[in-house]
């Protein structure tokens, strides 16, 4: 029988091991919620708050704001044209709803996190954020959201590419399920990977580029590329390079007034495995942090698995071009005349830059050659 010592010891490690599978299950869930999130698939009202809030840093500091996106988005068939009234709002999900999940999603998933002064307000803040560690960031800040892809691993030439978001608002749920009902009506259950293609589906690759391109006008590609030679880890490369194209990325959209900063900076990656990654997306987070960009701030670094998120679809046809250009020149198969259809709708002239040298390439200005 137990005395009362080791009763208490038990206790003790039996709370323990409770507390550490609530933290397994909810890290389980943190990290199906955003799968479901990054791939735009919104089932039930914890996937719509946290869509909200993973596309307006004003959402997550508001829950009066949270709400009017919640509303406008998802139950904009309630509020009618009408405007909101009385009988529309008895209709509409309560606030006191939204910010429990909204509470859950921040506080016990740790995602899509409200700015620092705000959580210091609520009382969420952590004890170890000191009052100078809180950043003041301005209202309506703007951002860059960009999806990144790499390739040439094994081959002559390394390279990242990225797509580049000026903003990422819930309309982009509207693109994205037509998107969906279009693959759907084409009869195309597959995700689009250049190295995937057949020759029978090089005109479904085609028409998906075209209208993805024609869906979101706005995006903008880049690429950087160097020599794949003396290097003696790949991995760090491909972390470096991604690091400086991010940074120089940054720069151009700011110098050339297309997207000037302040601006917060969100990063999604191919996922590949889920330690490196991570420990990849922590290394680029830290030296940005290092580096202290005026008016850029570090939002969220992710890993999304690419089979429902097209944006990483589409830069992965981007960069897998570019790598056949370069790494297998010369042919006319239909991954090549794929590879030429893409670059020539981007308006890339491979032939005028120096690829000995690492390369920005900055095509948001390319035009539909249809």
């Amino acid at each position: 029988m137990l005395d009362e010592q080791q009763l208490n010891e038990t206790q003790q490690e039996e709370s323990a091991e409770v507390l550490t599978d609530k933290q397994m299950k909810s890290a389980l869930e943190a990290q199906e919620l955003l799968k479901r999130v990054l791939g735009t698939e919104i089932y039930d009202i914890r996937d719509r708050v946290a869509y909200i809030l993973s596309s307006s840093a004003d959402a997550r500091n508001s829950d009066i704001k949270l709400a009017w996106r919640y509303w406008t988005t998802f139950e904009s068939e309630i509020i009618g044209d009408g405007g909101l009234t009385e009988k529309s709002m008895l209709k509409l999900s309560k606030i006191s709803s939204l910010c429990r999940v909204r509470a859950k999603i921040q506080n016990e998933y740790k995602l899509f996190q409200a700015d620092a002064s705000v959580k210091k307000r609520r009382g969420t803040l952590e004890d170890k954020m000191k009052e100078g560690a809180i950043e003041d960031k301005p209202h309506n800040l703007g951002l860059y959201s960009v999806f990144i892809d790499e390739s040439g691993k094994n081959d002559k030439y390394l390279m990242v590419g990225s797509l580049w978001l000026l903003r990422y608002g819930p309309d982009y749920i509207r693109k994205d399920l037509e998107l969906k009902d279009w693959k759907k009506h084409s009869g195309i259950t597959y995700e689009f990977h250049f190295t995937d293609m057949r020759p029978s589906s090089l005109e479904q690759y085609k028409s998906f580029f075209l209208k993805f391109l024609s869906l979101y006008p706005e995006v903008g590609f880049k690429l950087i590329v160097v020599k794949n030679k003396g290097f003696t880890d790949v991995a760090t490369a491909i972390t470096d390079l991604t690091f400086h194209l991010l940074s120089d990325g940054v720069e151009h959209e700011h110098t050339s007034g297309r997207a000037p900063l302040p601006r917060k900076l969100d990063v999604t990656i191919d996922d590949e495995d889920l330690g490196s990654d991570a420990v990849k997306l922590a290394n680029i987070k830290e030296r940005f942090r290092g580096l202290g960009r005026d008016g850029l701030f570090i939002g969220d670094f992710h890993a999304a698995a690419s089979g429902k998120n097209l944006f990483i679809q589409a830069v992965d046809l981007f960069v897998a071009s570019v790598n056949r250009k370069l790494n297998q020149p010369g042919d006319n198969k239909p991954k090549d005349q794929l590879a030429d259809f893409i670059l020539n709708v981007l308006n890339l002239n491979l032939g005028k830059s120096n690829y000995d040298k690492s390369t920005v390439f900055e095509l948001s200005d390319f035009k539909l050659n249809v």
